[in-house]
C-alpha cells in the first residue's frame, strides 16, 4: 500500500468517526439529553454541570466538529483534484460541496450561536446559585430568553448536521 493511499484512508476513517460523534452527539443532546434536564426541574442545572463541566460536552463536540471538518477538508481537496470547478458541478460534486457547506455552517451556529448563549447561560445560573435563593424575575426573564434562544439554535444545528450526513452519505450515488 503505497502512502498517500494510507493517507487518504486515514482522513477518510478520521471524517467518518468524527463526523458520526458529532451528529449523533447534536442529536442525543437535543431530543434527550435538553429534554431530561429541563425535565428534572430543580435537578436539571446539576444534571448540565455534570455534563458540560465534569464530561466536558462541549470539549468533545469542538473536538468532534473540527476533525470533521478538517479531515472532510482534505478529502474534499483530493477528492476534487484541487477543488476543480469540473468536478465540483457533478453530481458527487454538488452533494459532497453542499454537505460541506452545510456542516461548516452547523459549525458556525454552534459557535457563534449556541455557545454564547450557553456560557452566558451558565454564568447566570452560577449568580442565582451563589445568592442562594430562587431567582429574581429579571434573572428568570433572563433564563427564559437565554433558554429560548439557545433552542432555536440547536434545531437549526440539528438541522444543518442532518443534511450534511444525508448529502455525504448519497452523494457519491448522484448521477447527473
Amino acid at each position: 500500500m503505497n502512502l498517500f493511499l494510507l493517507y487518504l484512508i486515514l482522513l477518510r476513517l478520521t471524517h467518518i468517526v468524527a463526523g458520526a460523534l458529532w451528529v449523533g452527539a447534536a442529536v442525543a443532546y437535543f431530543l434527550f439529553f435538553g429534554p431530561t434536564a429541563k425535565g428534572l426541574g430543580p435537578a436539571g442545572p446539576k444534571f448540565m454541570q455534570q455534563l458540560v463541566g465534569k464530561h466536558r460536552y462541549p470539549l468533545f463536540m469542538n473536538g468532534a466538529s473540527i476533525l470533521a471538518i478538517l479531515s472532510g477538508l482534505g478529502l474534499l481537496w483530493f477528492a476534487s483534484g484541487g477543488l476543480n470547478g469540473a468536478w465540483l458541478t457533478t453530481g458527487p460534486g454538488l452533494g459532497f460541496t453542499i454537505g460541506s457547506l452545510a456542516g461548516v455552517a452547523a459549525f458556525g451556529v454552534g459557535c457563534f450561536g449556541i455557545r454564547p448563549r450557553a456560557e452566558a447561560l451558565g454564568a447566570l445560573g452560577a449568580s442565582i446559585a451563589a445568592a442562594g435563593g430562587p431567582p429574581t424575575p429579571e434573572q428568570g426573564a433572563e433564563l427564559g430568553r437565554l433558554d429560548a434562544e439557545i433552542h432555536f439554535y440547536e434545531r437549526w444545528d440539528v438541522l444543518l448536521l442532518v443534511v450534511s450526513l444525508v448529502m455525504m452519505a448519497t452523494a457519491r450515488y448522484w448521477v447527473f
